[in-house]
C-alpha cells in the first residue's frame, strides 16, 4: 500500500463539513497517480446521496470519519500482487477502498460508480455492526441490492446461475466466496437474490434490526433469528424452494424433447402460413381470371359485328 500511495499526484474531497453541519452522507477522499486524474476527477461528480439508500437500510446514522478512496494503476505493486479478477476491495479496519479502474468492466463490477458504491457500502456496513462479524454472502448481497435494482439483466444471470447451482449449505455457500473466479462471480448473484428476499420478506429494515443487535453484542445468528424468527439454515432451504420454479422451467426449456416439439410446431406454423397464403393467392387468380372473362364477353356483346 505504502508504494501506490508514493506516486500520490491528486487529492479530491467530495462531501463537505460546513458550518450549517455535515452531509448525511460520507466525506471520500480520492487520491490517485498523475495517470488516473481523469478518473479522480470523473468520481468527483458522482452523486454521493445514493450512500443515503445503504445507510438507511443498515441503519447508519453516523457518517463517522472521511473514507480514503485510492486509485491504483497496473503495474504497481498492489495491483500485481492483487488477483487478477479483483478490481475493487476495502479495508474497513482502516476506513479504505481501493479501485483498480483498469479492471472495471464485467459484472460485478459494470461501471466505475457502481464498484464504488458496492465497497463503500461494506464501510459503512462495518461501522453499523461496530465491526463485528456477518457472513459473507450477507455483506457482499446486502452492498448489492443497496448499490443497483434488480434488472432484467441481472434476473437473467441470477437464473442462470440458480440453475446451474447445487443447492448449497449456509458454509457451502459461504465457501464459493473463496473459490475461483466463476464460482465468486456465482457466488454473487445468488448472495444478492437471497438478500432481496430477506427484505422483501422481513421488510427492507431487517438489516438495522439485526445490526441493532449485533452492536449490543449479540452475534448474526442470534440476532437474524431475533429479527426475523429465522434460522440461517431455514433461511437458506426457503431460498432454494422459492426459486426452484426457475430450475424447472429452464430445465423443461433446454430439454432436447421440448427443443424438437418447438422446432417442430414453429415448422407446421410455417407450412401452414405458407399454404395459407399460397390459397389466397389462389383465389386471388381465379377472381382476376373471371373478372377479366366477363370483361371480354361484355365486350364481345357490345361490339360484335352483325
Amino acid at each position: 500500500m505504502t508504494r501506490a500511495t508514493a506516486c500520490l499526484a491528486v487529492l479530491i474531497v467530495i462531501g463537505s463539513t460546513t458550518s450549517t453541519g455535515q452531509d448525511p452522507w460520507p466525506q471520500l477522499m480520492i487520491e490517485a497517480p498523475e495517470t488516473l486524474t481523469a478518473t479522480a476527477e470523473q468520481i468527483q461528480a458522482f452523486d454521493l446521496s445514493r450512500f443515503s439508500r445503504v445507510m438507511a437500510i443498515i441503519g447508519l446514522t453516523d457518517v463517522g470519519a472521511p473514507i480514503r478512496v485510492l486509485l491504483v494503476p497496473e503495474g504497481t505493486a498492489l495491483a500485481n500482487t492483487t488477483p487478477a479478477w479483483v478490481a475493487a476491495f476495502a479495508d474497513a479496519t482502516r476506513d479504505l477502498v481501493v479501485l483498480l479502474p483498469e479492471r472495471i468492466g464485467s459484472y460485478p463490477y459494470s461501471s466505475l460508480e457502481t464498484v464504488l458504491h458496492h465497497e463503500v457500502s461494506h464501510i459503512l456496513t462495518a461501522r453499523a455492526t461496530a465491526g463485528r462479524r456477518i457472513p459473507r454472502w450477507f455483506n457482499e448481497g446486502l452492498a448489492s441490492a443497496a448499490e443497483r435494482t434488480w434488472s432484467v439483466g441481472i434476473r437473467s444471470r441470477f437464473a442462470w446461475e440458480f440453475v446451474l447451482s447445487k443447492r448449497l449449505t449456509p458454509t457451502q455457500f459461504e465457501g464459493l466466496f473463496e473459490g475461483s473466479s466463476r464460482e465468486i462471480e456465482t457466488a454473487y448473484v445468488l448472495a444478492d437474490r437471497l438478500v432481496r428476499d430477506l427484505l422483501e420478506q422481513y421488510g427492507s429494515d431487517t438489516p438495522a434490526r439485526i445490526f441493532s443487535r449485533m452492536s449490543q453484542g449479540a452475534p448474526f445468528e442470534v440476532a437474524l433469528y431475533v429479527s426475523t424468527g429465522a434460522s440461517v439454515d431455514g433461511l437458506m432451504r426457503t431460498f432454494w424452494r422459492r426459486h426452484s420454479v426457475w430450475e424447472s422451467w429452464i430445465s423443461v426449456a433446454g430439454h432436447p424433447f421440448t427443443q424438437w416439439s418447438l422446432i417442430t410446431l414453429l415448422a407446421l406454423t410455417a407450412i401452414w402460413r405458407h399454404r395459407r397464403k399460397r390459397r389466397a393467392r389462389r383465389h386471388l387468380w381465379e377472381m382476376e381470371e373471371r373478372l377479366e372473362e366477363q370483361s371480354w364477353e361484355e365486350h364481345r356483346r357490345r361490339y360484335r359485328v352483325h
